[in-house]
């Protein structure tokens, strides 16, 4: 991004090799900045407005995009306007700090962007930046559903959705699904259309429905749905435990070997060894790398694929006591993601439970704190999906409440596994616009 100050602020977004997209630039003019009026602060947002309807009843708002006029300032700054009339509005949103290029993609039916522009465009020094591009898309039809399954009653089923969603990561994977993603999206949704919230919306996605809702105070709510938790669904080769006994056929503290072909603890047939051999493995075991790890991790899915650890064998595992704060997540987040336990590959999340006291470590917490890695996009603030697992395997493995705070680099998620009522797990979570402005193509 490049700045230029003028008596109004101007930024201007320069657009180069991006994998077929065109190198012209494209540009927007941010509002002056002012003192913020009361709906701006309820937003969170300088750039989102809400009017507020006064009724005795459930509070309600129309929430609408800042209506500042995007201008093309190359021409005014003495550049020729080589795109054309070819260009599309972007959208950045972000939940949490996970962010997203978001475009309005109802006017064709696929992506209009390939995963190798999406590639492009999620760089962060040569491209717009974030950790994926969503497209909102218009809802599948009958012969859409019919195609994917033609056992369906694909009629009833179209019925059902509101719009679709589509996306790439920023290595240009496509995943099944996102929940921040899907928490932006809606709040996207809402303010393109300028509906009245509080509102639901039924996504179709490639982990199936998926339901969330925009509230008043700009918080997201969203049914992900039921947790699968036996290896098939995950998928993963691990076996199933047994561990816990309501779930007999799920992926509980199993124990899976990462990092190199060494054994921590020497055998008997290496301690007799030559001196050289012995002191060359000795060197080997202090390398990073190649020394074999075992950690006990639970595996779920949330229509994605999920593996969830509190640490190693030990004290470490039984008393929650990994320490995340000091995790070296760019060695460990690989090898988990690309293990071959993980067919499809693997989101990674390393976690502590927090404890109000730290002698009760028999007692159910309501608090855990997380270290995400995500397959196709590596390190990231905050994964949704992510967040759910997280609490799904905790209640799992006897150390979580069903409803818990997850506290994620990016901030607080509220996470509850409703396992009484619907077996649906909720997520909650904020949705927020960054700013906005044009794509060349």
């Amino acid at each position: 991004m490049m700045a230029s100050r003028s008596t109004t602020t101007t930024t201007t977004t320069t657009r180069a090799n991006l994998g077929g997209i065109s190198s012209a630039r494209a540009a927007f003019r941010y509002p002056k900045v002012g003192r913020p009026s009361a709906s701006r602060v309820r937003n969170n947002s300088p750039l989102l407005r809400s009017s507020v309807a006064p009724s005795s009843g459930p509070r309600t708002s129309r929430l609408r995009m800042a209506n500042d006029t995007l201008q093309d300032v190359s021409t005014e700054e003495g550049y020729a306007d080589s795109r054309g009339a070819s260009q599309v509005y972007f959208y950045k949103y972000q939940g949490l700090g996970n962010d997203f290029i978001m475009v309005d993609n109802r006017h064709c039916p696929d992506p209009i962007f390939s995963s190798e522009e999406a590639v492009a465009l999620c760089d962060r020094r040569f491209g717009i930046g974030g950790d994926g591009i969503i497209f909102l898309m218009n809802p599948p039809t009958a012969a859409d559903l019919a195609s994917e399954d033609p056992d369906a009653t694909s009629t009833a089923k179209a019925a059902e959705y509101d719009y679709a969603m589509r996306m790439y990561n920023s290595d240009g994977t496509e995943p099944e699904m996102c929940g921040n993603g899907i928490r932006c999206l809606a709040r996207f949704v809402a303010e393109l259309e300028e509906h009245t919230v509080p509102r639901s919306y039924k996504f179709h996605t490639l982990a199936g429905l998926i339901v969330p809702e925009v509230n008043p105070n700009g918080m997201v709510s969203v049914d992900m749905g039921e947790p699968r938790i036996t290896p098939e669904e995950v998928p993963t080769t691990l076996k199933a435990t047994g561990e816990n006994e309501n779930y007999p056929n799920s992926v509980v503290l199993q124990e899976l070997a990462v990092g190199g072909e060494m054994e921590a603890v020497p055998s008997a047939e290496e301690m007799f060894a030559p001196y050289e051999e012995r002191m060359e493995n000795q060197m080997k075991r202090r390398t990073q790398g190649e020394v074999k790890e075992r950690w006990l991790v639970t595996c779920v899915s949330m229509g994605n694929p999920h593996a969830v650890t509190f640490g190693r064998p030990g004290e470490e595992t039984l008393g929650g006591t990994l320490d995340v704060e000091n995790l070296d997540l760019d060695y460990y987040g690989p090898l988990f993601e690309k293990h071959e336990a993980f067919p499809e590959k693997i989101n990674t999340h390393f976690c502590k439970a927090l404890y109000d006291n730290p002698e009760s470590l028999d007692d159910l917490t309501d608090a855990v704190k997380v270290l995400h890695w995500e397959r196709g996009a590596g390190r990231t603030l905050a994964c949704g999906t992510g967040a759910c697992s997280v609490v799904v395997a905790g209640v799992l493995e006897g150390r979580l409440k069903e409803k818990c705070l997850v506290y994620v680099p990016g901030g607080p998620l509220q996470i509850e596994w409703r396992r009484s009522k619907d077996n649906h797990v909720i997520m909650t979570g904020p949705a927020q616009l960054v700013y906005k402005g044009l794509i060349p193509v």
